[in-house]
């Protein structure tokens, strides 16, 4: 029977970077739950289970899976599974998703019904997915664009339009979701609420309660994750100052983002920075629920049949 594997904690750089993973026969390989989880398997043959559910997985199939889904993949018997897999975190695409985008992703990835969407080998979708792994140059541009488009492309149907039809009563809600849908979330970020209020041509209380209403957070509490988020993304650059980290979040006074980053984050952006710049050493994984801290990033896990999971009993090949 075999324990827990080796790890690394995840750095923020794997975000749509094309990896590999292989699990020896009848090892499990754990996605993600923060991130979505794009996965094919390319060699091998095994099963992916979920709420005790399994369905086969055969060489060139693919599944979508998003966060906290409770997905478990697991190799067959007598064989070993190949896959291929790249992750995307929403959080690090607030210059290219809408604010409504943002929290139609919020609600699926929320959902008490976490989905999962399969294709099968022949599929369009596996087919390209299939040709980018093969590509060399798996971290250049153009894979990482190709990436983000295959996982857009698949999941747009998931995201349910915000909100009903209006009824002629509440034209200003019409307008306010019409401007948020077309928003980047870095623009929204970086405006003040004087700004996106004039976009709307109403005052700034009408505004910060549409924005509450609709959404279900405070305009200001969104800008500060964003502008948090942003600067936690500039501060893996170690050539980069801390108070010009600080000036492009959003922060004009250096003390303010200091105090505000760790009260996020746990730690001052400096100590942030120092266990971030490179990877810390590997260890034995003790116990996969104290790695999921809602501030950090948990890792991609690799764990034998010891995990007290469902039973692969019946569903070997």
């Amino acid at each position: 029977m075999r324990g827990y594997s080796w790890f690394q904690l995840m750095p923020i750089e794997q975000h749509l970077i094309l990896q590999k993973s292989t699990q020896l026969p009848s090892d499990e390989w754990m996605p993600n739950s923060l991130c979505w989880t794009t996965v094919r398997v390319a060699e091998g043959y095994g099963y992916c289970f979920q709420a005790g559910v399994a369905r086969e997985m055969k060489s060139g199939d693919a599944i979508i899976i998003s966060p906290h889904a409770g997905v478990t993949l697991r190799a067959s018997q007598l064989c070993e599974l190949k896959l291929d897999f790249f992750l995307v975190m929403p959080q690090h695409l607030n210059s290219l998703i809408t604010v409504a985008e943002w929290r139609q992703l919020e609600k699926v990835s929320h959902s008490p019904s976490p989905r999962i969407i399969h294709y099968a080998a022949n599929e369009a979708f596996a087919q390209k997915f299939a040709r980018l792994a093969a590509l060399s140059q798996s971290e250049s541009l153009s894979v990482r664009s190709a990436l983000l488009q295959l996982w857009a492309s698949s999941i747009t149907s998931l995201l349910s339009a915000s909100g009903g039809p209006m009824v002629g009563r509440n034209k200003l809600l019409a307008r306010f979701r019409q401007l948020v849908g077309k928003m980047p979330e870095q623009e929204m970020a970086t405006q003040s609420l004087t700004e996106l209020a004039a976009q709307l041509h109403c005052s700034e209380r009408h505004f910060s309660r549409l924005f509450r209403e609709e959404f279900g957070v405070p305009l200001r509490k969104r800008q500060t994750e964003l502008r948090l988020l942003r600067a936690r993304q500039l501060l893996a650059d170690n050539n980069a100052k801390i108070s010009s980290v600080a000036y492009e979040s959003g922060y004009r006074h250096l003390g303010l983002f200091n105090i505000m980053f760790k009260k996020r984050f746990g730690m001052s952006p400096k100590m942030w920075r120092q266990q971030n710049s490179s990877m810390p050493p590997t260890g034995k994984l003790k116990n996969v629920g104290s790695l999921s801290a809602p501030d950090s990033v948990t890792p991609n896990v690799v764990i034998g049949k010891s995990a007290g999971l469902p039973s692969s009993q019946g569903f070997s090949k």
